[in-house]
């Protein structure tokens, strides 16, 4: 097995929280790839998973959702001469989640597209995340848009608990509200 598929295993659960942990991840794996490097290097460029299929189920209170989909990563790396990760780039493509409601058999698509870039904040080993694109995307027919949680955002750190500047149209800014108001679309 090598190092990437050992870092990076197969994603169980919400594709958005597996990514936040995979952005911490792939931090970690390029600081001991790029152990021992006296100069700086072109970045690395890297897949974790293309297409990679997921099935989970989310509890909505009075009904159970199941969820089913796939996303493609890939990320780039940039070090600076000492071998340290200064700012890395996770493209991010999830074409089609199925939310269904298993009482009901109602369901809804969401789709997401978007860039994740982690900057190293400048004295720390803290990385600041700026996400552009759209995270989540539901488009029903008749009404249209339903959710949407797409623009530009810059979250002060890797747990996206606190935001400094957001353009476009945030459903989601607060990760909190996710479940709950898609659990809601299919009530």
């Amino acid at each position: 097995m090598d190092l990437v598929a050992w870092l990076f295993p197969p994603r169980k659960g919400p594709p958005m929280k597996s990514l936040r942990l995979t952005a911490v991840l792939a931090v970690s794996a390029c600081s001991v790839l790029a152990a021992g490097s006296a100069s700086a290097s072109p970045p690395d460029h890297f897949v974790q998973a293309s297409n990679e299929s997921f099935e989970f189920t989310v509890d909505c209170g009075t009904f159970e959702a199941h969820v089913a989909g796939t996303v493609s990563d890939r990320f780039t790396v940039f070090l600076d001469p000492e071998g340290n990760v200064t700012r890395f780039t996770e493209f991010v493509s999830a074409p089609r989640d199925v939310w269904t409601n298993t009482t009901t058999g109602e369901s809804i698509v969401v789709r997401a597209h978007f860039v994740q870039v982690h900057n190293r904040i400048p004295g720390t080993d803290e990385f600041d995340r700026t996400v552009t694109g759209f995270r989540y995307m539901v488009n029903e027919p008749g009404p249209g848009v339903t959710i949407k949680d797409a623009g530009r955002i810059v979250y002060e750190d890797l747990n996206e608990s606190t935001w400094r500047d957001l353009a476009g149209r945030h459903d989601f800014a607060d990760g909190a509200l996710i479940g709950p108001t898609l659990c809601a679309a299919l009530a």
